[in-house]
């Protein structure tokens, strides 16, 4: 059976080797998860929402150990990695607290039956592929809203993170002694076909490439499974002449070097209307320099920021900072800016996952959507005006993307749905439109007096 290995990005030393699992041994995880589900299925809302909140205290007694193997593993700094726990740990408090509303059948009025109501019901199994750069939150944000609606996870991690899996696999073994809510399966790409295609599983979600979405997709559509996808994005932040350029400048250097830039939905692209260009930058730069930058997750990354700063300045690009690789065994990239004077198409076709800001200077608002619009993602955007009123009629009618901001940051948030447009995916996580992604909407209906 083959096997890989998990290294550590600042030093190139290999961590700990571990080996894929069989088919047989799947297949042997998913009737155990679909004998699980048989038993979860009936519990009570309260019952389920006490699990939430003992996974929550077990996330937080598990904080230094999950910050410490995410930065060992793929570079998170330690700060951003308790972090990401105590987010997840809020959104499991958050779907213990609300999941029972959002579940609690609907009586539908003015129907043909004495009465009519929809019901939300668990599906079964779910498949949840996940990806490296947030490794524990990626996961939560999925697993908590879905185990409280009734359903069960066989998780596959990326191979980066093997170890924050199996840390997730120890954490929810402790939940309660009736069921496992949750396997780590450490799987190879033809098996994890095999999983989806196999009749356990009732749904799939996956985050990650656009590339590996595309073939996800495929295998759920063959089989007829449920999917919901987060793929990649290249955000466009938008800096209109009337923006706060002190307050736009900083938070787009937040939004780009959030997680080391290796965030589907970190700022990518900052189109600046030309009358505030100039003053946009130099504070931008000025706050790039300062920045703390964590290695990126891994030699191969490295490599291809380099490949992709080099096409950006063939395609006329101007670096203004950073654009050099440091020597050493680490998988380190500066913090980088790239100017453009004018635009070609094959800048916003490409997603660059580092700390690499392309700014592009613009004439006028119309060219700035016309700009941001032109990527073939829609996962976020930001608009920055100090007219509250019309910058969110601009976003809401003029960017192409799942979740747009006014004068901030694209933060996902518990308690407002997630998920992109195009390129970007489908699909919702988070909030209550994220929760009823898995369930069967089931229409229950009474004829005659049931007085």
């Amino acid at each position: 059976m083959s096997a890989f290995s998990t290294v550590n990005p600042a030093t190139g030393e290999v961590l700990k080797s571990y080996r894929y699992v069989s088919w047989e041994e799947a297949e042997l995880a998913l009737r155990s998860a679909h004998h699980d589900f048989q038993i979860w299925r009936k519990t009570s809302h309260q019952e389920r929402s006490q699990i939430l909140h003992h996974l929550a205290r077990v996330l937080r007694e598990h904080k230094t150990e999950f910050a410490q193997i995410m930065n060992q593993e793929m570079g998170k700094l330690l700060s951003e990695g308790k972090a990401e726990v105590e987010k997840c740990a809020v959104t499991c408090e958050y779907y213990a607290k609300e999941a029972p509303g959002m579940l609690r059948n609907q009586e539908v009025t003015s129907s043909p039956y004495a009465l009519a109501e929809v019901s939300f019901q668990p599906l079964g199994v779910l498949f949840s592929i996940m990806p490296w750069n947030f490794p524990l939150w990626q996961t939560i944000r999925f697993a908590a809203p879905a185990i409280m609606a009734g359903n069960v996870v066989i998780l596959k991690h990326a191979d980066l993170t093997a170890g924050t899996a199996e840390l997730i696999g120890k954490v929810f073994s402790v939940l309660t002694s009736k069921v496992r809510l949750l396997r780590n399966v450490h799987v190879n790409h033809e098996v994890a076909a095999q999983i989806i295609a196999d009749p356990h599983v009732q749904g799939v979600t996956f985050t990650g490439s656009s590339r590996g979405g595309r073939a996800v997709a495929m295998e759920a559509a063959k089989n007829l499974k449920k999917i919901v996808l987060e793929l990649g994005g290249s955000d466009a932040y938008l800096v209109l002449p009337d923006a706060d350029v002190e307050l736009a400048a900083k938070t787009c250097v937040k939004a780009r070097l959030v997680n080391a830039g290796q965030s589907c939905v970190a700022g990518k692209r900052f189109i600046v209307h030309q009358d505030v260009s100039k003053d946009f930058i130099v504070k931008y730069v000025q706050e790039m320099q300062g920045a703390e930058l964590a290695p990126l997750a891994s030699k191969r990354f490295q490599d291809q920021i380099i490949e992709q700063v080099e096409k950006l300045k063939s395609l006329g690009g101007k670096v203004i900072l950073g654009g050099t690789a440091p020597q050493g065994g680490g998988a380190f990239y500066p913090a980088t800016v790239v100017v453009f004077e004018k635009s070609h198409p094959d800048l916003h076709r490409e997603e660059i996952f580092g700390p690499v800001a392309s700014i592009f200077i613009v004439k006028s608002a119309e060219e700035a959507f016309e700009l941001a619009n032109s990527s073939p993602y829609g996962l976020g955007g930001a608009i920055f005006t100090k007219d509250i009123k019309k910058g969110k009629e601009l976003v809401e009618k003029e960017l192409q993307a799942g979740f747009v901001v006014v004068n901030d940051q694209v933060k996902s948030d518990p308690h407002l749905p997630f998920g992109g447009v195009k390129e970007s995916g489908y699909g919702r996580e988070l909030g209550h439109f994220g929760i009823l992604e898995f369930v069967n909407i089931k229409t229950v209906a009474v004829a005659g007096d049931i007085s």
